[in-house]
């Protein structure tokens, strides 16, 4: 039991590894001005352009912290809350170590059927509750990494997640618990007889469909609040005070509820299957098979030429494709797309454009939305506005402007229209406070905008003149997730969700009908003389299908407010919403000084390189520090080498608001060596030393369309003093080294991975190194590398075959470093002094088994790798001087869902009758996200 425990401890005490969500630790910009609002439960730290919306956000902050531990025993303790307000992304994350919550808080152009902001910290604060309920007694200044780790290790993420968007769905006219699209894919599941056990919905899966962990988790966790409302509190307390119990959750489970998870999860499949078998008896016509694996075409458009559709799927990355009708046909490739924050592009004739993420290069939390166009017939791509927050562009008729959305830093929403030729602004119509719109689409005439609107009053559709700049809303405010609205000349076509199901709208002078009736949904309605195209939900992804305007149903309608399937989750609630967009509290702002926040002292930690890795593990403990924006980080520790059986004690510091990532350390750590005597026997002595080191780091990254550049710059020296030096009258033992000097580099450029990509499918990538001793009188050498590393696409899809070359060249007191990879093997050759390397290494997958070994493991993929390797290339054959053959697993461990594992096996042969050994096995273990 005591070897249990402590390797559950080892392996849990830096819980990111088995946490649902990945935390970022990267900076904002460091021109942002930080403010801050504090009150009793928290204290808000935003961007100073944040302050108008702020007080607001904590009203609804105060409400939310409140409802979302009211049926918990212990109340939600006080938290730092960081609003990213210069973060274009839609995330959110609470944490421990340190412990706070960040917020992205623009809204984006991803349909919903609520405000994004309040859904979202509605969502957060409860897992503020979960933390405290569960592990809230153990705290800073020693224990919060402790208490992030026993609370991933105690708490599946499908349960924890689960709860969060349930807690959602209960105190909001919202939540995910209402949207039909987040649901699809279970019920397309069930109603299409897929049997997925509880593994794969939890670890999801490279070759399927699979719904996320949220989703499954969300319906079990309903099925456990439908039959108890207070359970979850009931489970939290059961398993408080036993969190090194072994399956501590599934005996608190078993105990509250009767019954364990994966009785939970067929339940909860089993009483889906019945409610959604009874709710639809359409079949949906076989779909003829046109990828190997589920691949998505979305926002398919027509112009003159054919079919163009956004191509989604695990083998290759996102592209614009031009589709060939013909079962079996292939399609072409027009271009393919950057990184995105919702699978988005828009056809007028030649024309397309599309919006695309882009980040700061040094500050990953400076980001930005920009607008890209693409002219089919000229083949040239045009970049439209460059570090702006522009979303959703649609071309107008004419092919002179493009219409887009604006994000200010205070969320407030405006309609930009920009000229195509010139890219410059033409006319902004700034939208009502509280009001955000989304995906807009421009009118035969080119004169209206049609638009989702979304406030605190729910959803709706919103009519804009851009002469006028008048703004009319069609329907009444409601909690329905409406979707690309188009125009057919005066009337309007809509997707929306009703019928816990997605199906296409008309909107007619005040008037509905409902023109589709899908099995399992449909989307992105666009139109191409008088046939509309949309997309149809099916098991292999979004499908094209079109049906000419004449032969669309036409079932008037009255669209009612959207509930859950489970009736206890409709029951009026304090839903927190106010009728106005005012704040009801006086709070006071004030600035939030980064220095005086520098040092918060949080955690020991038994890792010096925080589990990074599992090589060369000490036993040791380290005092961890850092502030709540990721600028500075303060560890000081102890080790113990058990090899040398040495003692090491250090200290560090790094700053990183700016430009540079600076490092100060000192390091006082006990070494031995051997030397010769007069005789030339060898003696062994031992030493200490002290060592002040400096490191300066200059890392940048960028996205351009498809490719991920990444380059910097490295620069780091350090002073040895010697002392206890164990043998007298030692000779050519220095005791002191100065200040050598340490430069790095590097320049990568990568092709974007697709799912199933092992290794980019392009990628160049270059590292140059350089030491030398400027300040040594008795010391001289000169050191210098370079590394290079290089993809090309493989033989088939998904395959890839690396060629890394590696030479150097060492002086002095350097001839024995090596900074260059060396051969697989190198061990058990006689030495060589290494002037270059180089390795072929070719890797593919063989299979993708989702293969659940027990309650242990679950196995995703399978992959096989060959290498060859050569040494000193300038003075060898063709013949390489190692080979390798090696099968790699990755596999999750019980039911977390990160990271993702490796278990490699190699055999290698070495090609030299000198070696010690000519076959030999390797084993590794590895881990990544």
């Amino acid at each position: 039991m005591k070897i249990k425990i402590l390797l559950s401890f080892i392996l849990t005490i830096n819980t990111y590894l088995i946490f649902s969500q990945v935390f970022d630790y990267s900076q904002a910009h460091y021109k942002v001005k930080w403010k801050q609002i504090s009150t009793q439960q928290f204290r808000l730290i935003f961007p100073s352009e944040f302050s108008s919306a702020a007080p607001k956000l904590a009203d609804n902050l105060s409400k939310y912290i409140q409802n979302t531990s009211s049926d918990l025993e212990r109340k939600s303790r006080f938290i730092d809350i960081i609003v990213q307000q210069n973060h274009v992304q839609q995330n959110g994350f609470v944490q421990l170590a340190p412990r706070k919550s960040e917020v992205y808080s623009t809204p984006s152009a991803i349909a919903d059927n609520q405000e994004w902001l309040p859904n979202l910290v509605l969502h957060e604060t409860r897992h503020i509750a979960q933390f405290d309920n569960l592990t809230g007694k153990i705290r800073a200044p020693f224990g919060e990494q402790l208490a992030l780790a026993l609370f991933g290790l105690n708490l599946p993420g499908w349960y924890f997640e689960g709860d969060a968007v349930l807690q959602e769905t209960l105190f909001s006219n919202g939540g995910r618990g209402r949207l039909s699209s987040w649901q699809m894919p279970i019920r397309t599941d069930i109603l299409s007889g897929k049997t997925y056990d509880f593994n794969k919905y939890v670890h999801g899966s490279f070759k399927d469909i699979v719904p996320s962990f949220y989703t499954i988790g969300y319906f079990m966790n309903s099925e456990l609040f439908q039959k108890d409302p207070f359970i979850h509190d009931k489970i939290l307390g059961e398993m408080n005070g036993k969190l090194l119990r072994p399956f501590n959750f599934q005996r608190s489970l078993k105990k509250t509820y009767g019954a364990k998870s994966s009785d939970i999860f067929k339940l909860t499949m089993a009483n889906l299957a019945l409610q959604w078998k009874t709710e639809t008896n359409n079949v949906t016509p076989e779909i003829p098979k046109r990828d190997r694996y589920p691949t998505s075409y979305l926002l398919p458009q027509r112009n003159n030429n054919g079919t163009f559709a956004l191509q989604e799927g695990p083998q290759r990355s996102t592209r614009i494709v031009q589709i060939n009708q013909k079962s079996g046909q292939k399609h072409r490739t027009i271009l393919p797309l950057g990184i995105q924050l919702m699978p988005y592009f828009h056809l007028q004739n030649q024309l397309i454009t599309w919006d695309e993420y882009r980040k700061d290069a040094r500050f990953e939390k400076q980001t930005y939305n920009i607008i890209m166009l693409y002219d089919i017939v000229s083949k040239t791509k045009k970049t439209l506005s460059k570090n702006t927050r522009y979303y959703s562009p649609v071309i107008s008729p004419d092919l002179k402007e493009i219409a887009c959305i604006e994000v200010d830093l205070a969320n407030r929403t405006s309609i930009i229209r920009l000229d195509i030729a010139s890219t410059q602004r033409i006319d902004s119509i700034p939208l009502p406070a509280g009001i955000h719109l989304q995906q807009p689409q421009f009118n035969a005439a080119g004169n209206q905008l049609i638009a989702i609107a979304v406030s605190e009053k729910g959803t709706n559709l919103m009519q804009i003149d851009l002469q006028n700049k008048s703004l009319i809303t069609l329907l009444d405010w409601s909690n329905i997730q409406f979707e690309k609205p188009i125009f057919d000349r005066e009337d309007i076509i809509f997707k929306a969700n009703y019928g816990n199901k997605d199906d296409l709208f008309r909107w007619h002078k005040g008037s509905l009908t409902q023109l589709t009736d899908s099995r399992f949904g449909i989307f992105n309605p666009s139109l191409h003389c008088d046939t509309l195209w949309y997309n149809d939900y099916t098991q292999q992804g979004y499908q094209i299908a079109s049906t000419p305007i004449s032969q669309l149903k036409k079932q008037p309608v009255t669209l009612q407010p959207i509930t859950t399937l489970y009736s206890n989750q409709n029951l009026t609630r304090d839903q927190t919403h106010s009728s106005d967009n005012t704040s009801s509290g006086a709070y006071t702002i004030q600035d939030y000084s980064t220095i005086k926040n520098m040092i918060n002292f949080h955690s020991l930690t038994l890792s010096g390189n925080d589990f990074e890795n599992f090589d060369n593990l000490k036993p040791g403990i380290f005092w961890l520090s850092n502030d709540l924006l990721n600028t500075t980080y303060l560890r000081l520790g102890y080790e113990y080498d058990n090899d040398i059986q040495k003692s090491t004690y250090s200290a560090s510091i790094s700053y990183q608001k700016y430009f540079p990532k600076i490092t100060l350390s000192y390091t006082d750590k006990g070494q031995i060596g051997s030397a010769k005597t007069n005789s030339s026997s060898t003696i062994a002595f031992d030493w200490r030393e002290h060592i002040t080191a400096l490191d300066i780091n200059l890392p940048f990254s960028k996205y351009r369309g498809n490719t991920i550049y990444s380059y910097g710059f490295n620069f780091g020296t350090s002073y040895i003093k010697r002392y206890n030096i164990s043998l007298a009258n030692l000779q050519n033992f220095s005791n002191e080294l100065a200040f050598p000097l340490n430069y790095q580099v590097y320049f990568n450029r990568n092709a974007r991975r697709a799912t199933m990509d092992i290794m980019p499918r392009w990628g160049q990538n270059f590292s140059f190194t350089f030491r030398h001793l400027p300040f040594e009188e008795q010391l001289s050498g000169t050191a210098w590398s370079l590394r290079t590393n290089f993809y090309f696409p493989g033989i088939a899809l998904n395959h890839s075959l690396q060629a890394r070359y590696s030479m150097q060249s060492t002086t002095g007191r350097y001839t024995y470093t090596q900074d260059i990879p060396t051969i697989e093997g190198f061990s058990y050759i006689p030495y060589h002094k290494i002037k270059n390397t180089l390795l072929f290494d070719y890797r593919l997958p063989l299979s993708y088994p989702d293969l659940s070994i027990g309650q242990f493991a679950y196995i995703k993929r399978i992959r096989a790798r060959l290498s060859a390797n050569y040494q000193n290339i300038h003075q060898a054959n063709l013949i390489p001087k190692s080979n390798s053959l090696g099968i790699d697993l990755d596999f999750n461990l019980f039911k977390y869902n990160l990271p993702l594992f490796t278990a490699s096996i190699k055999g290698t042969y070495i090609n030299d009758s000198k070696a010690s050994k000519t076959i030999f096995p390797t084993f590794g273990f590895s881990y990544s996200y």
